[in-house]
């Protein structure tokens, strides 16, 4: 089970990267859900809310008092690698069920006591029969990519604009899942070089599945540029684990609330089935 320490802003530099970037640091490496930072986000709207025309596949920049900015590229550096599991009721249009935002390796638990939403591991649920698959509809499993972005774009009327250097969480899944540790993790472990330290450029490539037009975000990590971490990285870096260590307490919090109950239930359950016994 995945667990923070008490106080982030007393690790030193080391510890806050192993945190962050996890086992694939580097070959030699030591060691309310997504309202966290704004959103990298890919556009799938055809028009904005003004009814302004938009582009499909551009990112933008999503969060509040944030001016979305359109760009087909954007530079970005992942300070951070971590996945969660997450529940959508369609019918209730909201999140009924999260796990805490966790590492490769961790265990994955959820608000209801239970693992992964409910959902099997990913290579069990992958070999069900489609009709099986359809039993956790709405359970996905998304990659949390927290880093800085940056990019020159455009508003929606078409206004040239720059998004500074910024925080965010970029989160992929489905057909994009793999392609961090496809195109950078595992490049940057061959030279033998930290993914923190490592600027990408992100695109997006659009694909067809019958009548389905869907897009799948790739990195093109530029290696010829080392970044050294700043004081200014190492502060968002505790920032975004003093927020993850949010969101972990409290879920973390109603999985043991909702053990103690299902144990106070069956030992219910165990007296009443006893005195019937000995009726």
């Amino acid at each position: 089970m995945s667990s923070l320490p008490t106080n982030v802003q007393e690790l030193n530099v080391e510890q806050i990267t192993a945190l962050m970037a996890g086992p694939n640091a580097s070959n030699n490496s030591a060691e309310k859900t997504n309202e966290l930072l704004p959103l990298l986000r890919v556009n799938h709207q055809e028009e904005d809310e003004d009814g302004n025309e938009l582009k499909k596949g551009l990112f933008f920049l999503a969060g509040s008092s944030i001016d979305k900015v359109y760009a087909k590229e954007v530079n970005f550096r992942a300070l951070g690698d971590f996945m969660q599991y997450l529940h959508y009721d369609q019918d209730q249009q909201a999140v009924i069920n999260r796990t805490i935002i966790h590492r490769m390796g961790d265990e994955p638990i959820d608000e209801t006591g239970s693992l992964r939403c409910g959902r099997p591991v990913g290579k069990e649920f992958h070999a069900l029969p489609d009709t099986e698959k359809k039993k956790y509809t709405g359970i996905t499993c998304f990659r949390y990519l927290y880093g800085m972005v940056s990019y020159t774009g455009h508003t929606a009327t078409g206004e040239g604009s720059e998004v500074i250097e910024t925080p965010c969480l970029f989160r992929t899944k489905g057909a994009s899942f793999l392609n961090f540790s496809e195109e950078v993790i595992k490049p940057c472990a061959a030279q033998d070089i930290a993914f923190l330290n490592v600027s990408s450029v992100l695109f997006n490539e659009r694909k067809r599945n019958g009548g389905v037009t869907y897009f799948t975000s790739h990195f093109k990590p530029d290696f010829k540029k080392k970044i050294e971490l700043s004081p200014s990285d190492v502060e968002v870096m505790k920032h975004i684990l003093t927020l993850i260590k949010g969101v972990n307490d409290e879920v973390r919090r109603k999985y043991d609330d909702k053990l103690r109950s299902h144990a106070s239930n069956d030992q219910a359950s165990k007296l009443f089935d006893d005195v019937v016994a000995g009726d």
